[in-house]
């Protein structure tokens, strides 16, 4: 059953920012949130999006009443999450999603923000995989655009000129994320149960390739790569073992070698190269609505709305 979309976003639509995941830094979160402000009625806590637990911006018990008030605010169009970093698996038990689904917010973040796309999914409800606050103030005007034309109900290309590895058409609903965070969720009730048939987008940061392999490796023996019909690769930032920086030195292979030797062979569509991640890049993703992934060869994928 297809899941439901929330109302599309206008300028001047009010937001709510949390800190769910982990301590959020003042600059970059400013220097976002003035382009939030930009477009947005854009509300926060202070005291919430700056606290501090140890690696937490918060205690467990803050994050959740955080999110909990903001899924039922009224007026609040869209949940915005301030950054990533860890967490939020810690809390999905916690959060309660009824009043999201009887009043369907747009839900914006990436990374940790990983998990709660996924919760969101399997409440029936699609997301936005997108730049956290923290990530705006860097994001390149063309991203920016797209981010804005996607919250607006338009029906911009999401992705061109993928690597094409294995040629073939997938539709399905677009799932996934970040890897080991995806990774995290099998065998709990927070796996998306629309990863059976969807299209699969995965995007890492700081893993070493031979993590990257037992990442996918452990994706593959859990029956995942199986059930989906296409994937589709994004960025894989500082995933390269430090001493392969130097010809001659390490045998480890580079990042982009292990994901084309564990994922050449798929009998599905398999693309890389997508533009959305940890880097300069991060290209909104519709969560959970259906796409179509069209890879003719090389140099030639396409990612696309249905």
């Amino acid at each position: 059953m297809p899941l439901v979309s929330p109302p599309a976003l206008q300028p001047g639509d009010r937001i709510r920012v949390v800190a769910a995941s982990g301590p959020v830094p003042e600059d970059r979160f400013h220097a976002g949130l003035a382009i939030l402000r930009s477009r947005y009625d854009v509300l926060f806590d202070p005291a919430q999006v700056f606290a501090r637990h140890g690696y937490l911006a918060g205690d467990d018990a803050s994050r959740a009443t955080a999110l909990n008030t903001a899924f039922a605010e009224p007026g609040t169009k869209a949940v915005w999450l301030a950054r990533g970093g860890y967490g939020l698996t810690r809390i999905l038990s916690a959060l309660n999603f009824a009043p999201l689904v009887s009043s369907p917010k747009t839900i914006v973040g990436f990374s940790d923000g990983t998990a709660l796309l996924a919760a969101c999914a399997n409440a029936g409800l699609t997301s936005v995989h997108g730049p956290v606050v923290t990530q705006l103030g860097d994001l390149p005007a063309d991203d920016q655009e797209h981010l804005w034309g996607l919250l607006q109900g338009h029906r911009p290309l999401l992705l061109a000129d993928l690597d094409g590895l294995t040629p073939g058409t997938a539709a399905g609903p677009l799932v996934g994320g970040n890897l080991e965070v995806f990774s995290r969720l099998l065998g709990t009730p927070y796996l998306p149960t629309a990863v059976h048939g969807a299209v699969l987008f995965l995007e890492d940061v700081g893993e070493r390739p031979y993590r990257i392999d037992r990442l996918l490796t452990h994706l593959h023996s859990a029956g995942v790569f199986s059930s989906v019909c296409g994937l589709v690769l994004g960025e894989f930032v500082h995933c390269q073992d430090p001493s392969s920086v130097t010809p001659g030195t390490s045998d480890s292979p580079l990042v982009q070698d292990v994901l084309r030797e564990k994922l050449g062979r798929l009998k599905i569509p398999v693309a890389l190269g997508g533009q959305f991640g940890h880097g300069k890049r991060n290209r909104a993703l519709p969560y959970g609505t259906r796409v179509v992934l069209d890879v003719a060869g090389r140099g030639q994928g396409v990612l696309n709305l249905e």
